[in-house]
């Protein structure tokens, strides 16, 4: 069987449901190719509708196999430079060991981690830690039995010795639905249900409290809304055919999200959205995004 899931999947599927595909004022391309060395390549960028800000970035990995290795750079525009080099199942089934580092050139700023996982079949442990003078330790731990999982999460200050954050998590799934809840330093929690109802439709539901009284959904569209402590979300994906599909999702503060995607051609996916204010349908601040996704 798979190994348990790490702690940043955990309700994946219904996150996904309610942030992937939708581009609320931006314009979006993606490109992902792979080379005949096996070489991965991969370039995204993103240009702003209010103020044709621009940015991007451009990450290549590279497999060795026979020892279990995998090579990550990344630069973006921003002038940060990413390495990664980890090495996953080799010393021992399930073991995963890396170091990360990044680096501007402009300021000569630095920082990097060491990571550790390990994960079987009923548990998923990880753990990474900084480099730098104020090192900050993040572990986690998700337990699975049968179909139920259980998560703890925490972020904790060497330097200071100070517990900075925690985060529990409780989730059930199978073939068909994903159930999760969280809760994050008693202040704030969430929850969500993922449903697919059939070869055709996959539906959601999230509940969302963050701390500070504000709305703080995952999404961008849900973040802004301060003046409301809880924000309930709906959401779906109807596939069309094989090659389409239209998303849709709405909140309690009346915001509409749409969403379609085209599969034009054999690795040239196109999408388009629109996030709209629903409370003022003639000057709501409403946003719309286009993507385009190529593959080769």
């Amino acid at each position: 069987m798979a190994p348990a899931p790490v702690y940043p999947d955990l309700g994946k599927l219904a996150r996904d449901l309610f942030k992937k595909g939708y581009h609320p004022g931006i314009w979006q391309i993606d490109c992902k190719t792979l080379t005949s060395s096996g070489i991965e390549f991969f370039t995204t960028g993103f240009a702003s509708q209010d103020n044709s800000k621009v940015t991007g970035s451009l990450q290549s990995k590279y497999k060795i196999e026979d020892y279990g290795l995998t090579l990550t750079e990344k630069w973006n525009t921003e002038n940060w430079l990413f390495g990664e080099i980890m090495q996953k199942d080799k010393l021992a089934e399930g073991l995963m060991l890396a170091v990360e580092a990044k680096f501007q050139p402009g300021s000569n700023e630095a920082d990097g981690k060491f990571k550790l996982g390990y994960a079987q079949e009923n548990f998923n442990f990880l753990a990474d830690i900084g480099l730098n003078s104020e090192p900050i330790l993040n572990c986690s731990l998700v337990l699975a039995h049968n179909e139920f999982l259980g998560g703890v999460g925490t972020e904790f200050d060497i330097g200071n010795t100070e517990l900075k954050s925690w985060k529990v998590a409780l989730g059930y799934t199978n073939e068909t639905a994903t159930l999760h809840g969280e809760l994050k330093n008693g202040d704030s929690w969430l929850a969500s249900l993922f449903y697919k109802a059939n070869e055709k439709i996959d539906a959601g539901i999230e509940v969302v409290k963050a701390s500070g009284g504000g709305g703080g959904g995952e999404n961008p569209d849900e973040q802004e809304q301060g003046g409301n402590n809880v924000i309930v979300s709906l959401g779906m994906i109807y596939h069309l055919e094989e090659d389409a599909l239209i998303r849709a999702k709405i909140n309690n503060v009346i915001e509409l999200g749409l969403g379609y995607e085209q599969k034009l051609r054999e690795g040239i996916t196109a999408s388009i959205s629109a996030v709209l204010d629903c409370n003022n349908i003639k000057d709501g601040n409403h946003r719309f995004g286009v993507g385009v996704a190529l593959q080769c």
